[in-house]
């Protein structure tokens, strides 16, 4: 976990600063996603050869190839399936960023329109604490 502090001038710079976030996590997601499909095939093939196998041996075949070495886990002869593991685990943490970022950008737009031009200009920064890059606290404060 990272917390970071970002500083904007008003909700404007705030929103895009926001909106390019979401566009590079959707592009990496269709990368990712692309790259999943992919490895699947692969994966996929190699899941039935090891099934065929086992029936044929009449055991469950042993994978241990994972070792946690003070706590990164190496892999070790990686086969399709494993990096099929790792980019599910990441594509579905990047969705959950994605719709975290969606719904705090609807939450912006709201509280941006609902502000007159006049409360906008005013000479409010906006402190943003994220997690992660997600923003988890803006604080709204008077310009220095």
């Amino acid at each position: 976990m990272s917390y970071n502090i970002y500083q904007f001038n008003g909700f404007d710079e705030l929103l895009r600063y926001i909106e390019a976030q979401i566009g590079t996590l959707q592009d990496t997601l269709q990368q990712l996603e692309q790259r999943y499909e992919s490895v699947k095939v692969r994966a996929e093939r190699m899941k039935a050869l090891e099934r065929v196998l086992e029936d044929l041996i009449g055991e469950k075949l042993s994978s241990l190839n994972e070792i946690d070495f003070m706590g990164l886990k190496v892999v070790v002869n990686a086969r399709a399936v494993d990096e099929l593991n790792v980019l599910e685990e990441t594509i579905e943490s990047q969705k959950e960023s994605l719709e975290a970022l969606l719904r705090i950008r609807d939450i912006l737009y709201k509280l941006n329109s609902s502000l007159s031009s006049e409360e906008k200009l005013s000479g409010i920064t906006i402190l943003v604490q994220t997690l992660n890059e997600i923003p988890v606290k803006l604080l709204l404060k008077e310009t220095e």
